[in-house]
């Protein structure tokens, strides 16, 4: 049976580090500010931004909420550029999807009129910091590495699925920029098991309710389950794998922490 990687336990810890540095900015008279824009009455939605600024306040974080109802393009992109012109802002995120916009090459021109310095989600793919998912799947890996499960990066080889999504495609690049190799898929990929055989390192970011089955992964393999609000991975591949993320309870938990991390790692910046 695999090891069952404790997500929560780990934002626990993370938070308690945080807090002190937090602190430490206190001091000197800076506090961390997040400007968190939810758009629409998405329940989902509405409960990760709830989570967010309750673990925000938790370290000590002020957590702007900022709702809206269905709003345009050209009104959003103009409210982020008033928050990165705030000095007293140091990250902006916007809660996905936005309602209202439904093309992704407009979502994306929106994440992009965040001020790299500020854009603590990482979302755009061009700010400063990692995406927190991003950054919160490669702990993940870190602490599988930390215990014997995985070699070195340059020894790995990872299949990302949903590689072409914008957290896919945003692990992909920290992947590659580590020396790993990285098979590329996505739920169009006509064999899966084909393309999964090899793979030491499994990544899923679909979306797609248990799209991984126990039989498409290598024994042996460590696996990280992105899926939200359902897992991506068959409950029955901890049978075989060495290493696994459970959803809920993994990776969605340390995104929120690595979200108030960026955050507060802009702040120590300023």
């Amino acid at each position: 049976m695999a090891y069952v990687f404790d997500g929560r336990k780990f934002a626990k810890e993370k938070e308690r580090a945080l807090k002190r540095t937090v602190f430490s900015l206190q001091e000197k008279r800076i506090t961390p500010t997040l400007v968190a824009i939810l758009t629409g009455e998405n329940p989902a939605s509405k409960l990760y931004v709830a989570l967010k600024k309750k673990a925000a306040e938790r370290i000590g974080v002020k957590f702007k909420l900022i709702r809206l109802s269905k709003v345009s393009k050209e009104e959003l992109i103009h409210l982020i550029k008033e928050y990165n012109q705030s000095n007293e802002v140091h990250g902006i995120m916007v809660q996905l999807p936005i309602e209202g916009i439904n093309s992704r090459e407009t979502t994306r021109e929106i994440l992009l009129s965040i001020d790299p310095k500020k854009d603590v989600d990482g979302e755009s793919g061009s700010g400063n910091y990692p995406a927190a998912t991003v950054r919160a799947i490669l702990y993940a890996v870190i602490d599988a590495q930390s215990r014997g499960f995985l070699a070195n990066w340059s020894e790995i080889i990872a299949c990302v699925v949903g590689a072409t999504g914008m957290v896919g495609s945003a692990l992909v690049k920290e992947l590659e920029a580590k020396s790993v190799r990285v098979i590329k898929c996505n739920t169009k990929t006509l064999d899966l098991t084909k393309e999964l055989a090899y793979a030491s390192l499994v990544v899923s970011c679909t979306g797609v309710e248990s799209i991984i089955k126990k039989n498409m992964v290598k024994p042996g393999a460590v696996v990280i389950d992105v899926g939200s609000p359902k897992a991506d991975v068959e409950e029955s591949v901890r049978e075989i794998a060495s290493f696994i993320t459970p959803v809920p309870g993994g990776i969605g938990p340390m995104t929120v922490v690595c979200l108030l991390e960026n955050t507060v790692d802009a702040a120590s910046l300023t």
